[in-house]
């Protein structure tokens, strides 16, 4: 009996002996998994900050390029309408096919019986009064200048929400806006200097479609908040692009005079320019915070001069510098959370 309780010891040791022997093992092998999966969850957010980053600035600079595509356009014989009307005809069948996808649930076909004329109307302000301003601009004034221009829209979002909705701005908010303006100044004086006083009817146009656009936004929010961004956008595209159909069929624009290059850059203006980085920005924003998207979209500007004193053989002066980078942290200082 003795024997049996001391065997029975015996195995039960051997056998606790072999679990801690095995636990021994087995312990770097778990501190190994456990520091693989905390590397790969600290791997996590840095992937999606760089895959935010990279989508972001890419659709910026898509987006830059867009007064430079127009420039040329114009030097192939394009004017106002045709190249409204190409960038429409490119773009908006993609918009479209997204639209219909949509309408496929109930509930959004109610929400568009509901809210779509308010968002058909934004539509025109934002995508055929704002694009036709713009394009008109650029047969007046440099890519560079239309761009800055355009990117102050921010400063005028702060004063309609100030005039209208009662939304005072903060101290610091008015301070960036007239930083924003006195760059702008900078480079205009230098242009009329330079190229004459047609600048100031571009700059005038610029102006305007940046208010506009600045008004579209304003506006939107609401039926944004109704609709869904990606129902609304199309929305608006669909109904921009009828407006600019219309304004084709009104005008003495002859289609059979549009030359093979003209074409090419429209279809390039509305695919590459419009349809692309309008899905790049989007998913940029769902990664992004609303600091880090600011900063990688004020390439913007950068972006275009480049590509303005490379292609298209612009000027860039110390007034182009020191204005571009006035409006760039104007804008930033104007978009960046309170928080910070």
């Amino acid at each position: 009996m003795a024997n049996r309780d001391t065997m029975h010891n015996s195995n039960s040791s051997i056998q606790q002996a072999n679990v801690s022997n095995h636990q021994h093992d087995e312990a770097p092998k778990r501190d190994a998994l456990i520091g693989t999966a905390n590397v790969a969850c600290e791997s996590l957010p840095t992937k999606k900050l760089l895959t935010g980053i990279l989508l972001a600035l890419l659709g910026a600079a898509l987006f830059s390029i867009k007064p430079i595509l127009i420039k040329i356009a114009y030097q192939y014989g394009g004017d106002t309408t045709s190249i409204m009307s190409l960038r429409a005809f490119s773009s908006l069948p993609f918009y479209l096919v997204v639209f219909v996808f949509l309408c496929r649930d109930k509930e959004r076909r109610k929400k568009v019986r509901s809210h779509g004329l308010n968002a058909a109307a934004l539509g025109v302000l934002g995508y055929y009064g704002a694009s036709y301003l713009d394009i008109e601009a650029l047969s007046y004034i440099s890519a560079q200048l239309e761009r800055l221009l355009l990117f102050l829209f921010p400063s005028f979002v702060v004063l309609i929400s100030w005039l209208w909705l009662k939304q005072k701005p903060s101290a610091n908010v008015l301070k960036s806006v007239m930083i924003g303006y006195a760059g702008i100044t900078l480079i205009v004086v230098h242009d009329v200097t330079s190229l004459g006083s047609d600048v100031w009817r571009g700059s005038a146009l610029a102006v305007s479609s940046a208010l506009a656009f600045a008004c579209y936004l304003v506006l939107s929010k609401p039926v944004i908040s109704q609709l869904g961004s990606t129902a609304f956008t199309s929305i608006g595209m669909g109904s921009a692009g009828l407006a600019i159909l219309v304004h084709l069929q009104w005008s003495d624009t002859d289609v059979t005079q549009w030359s093979i290059e003209l074409v090419s850059l429209g279809l390039a203006l509305g695919v590459v320019c419009t349809v692309i980085p309008s899905y790049l920005m989007a998913g940029a924003m769902a990664r992004l915070t609303a600091t880090e998207f600011s900063l990688t979209a004020n390439v913007g500007p950068v972006i275009t001069a480049i590509a303005a004193v490379t292609v298209l053989g612009e000027s860039f002066t110390i007034f182009h510098a020191l204005g571009m980078l006035l409006v760039i942290i104007s804008v930033y200082w104007m978009t960046k959370p309170k928080s910070e």
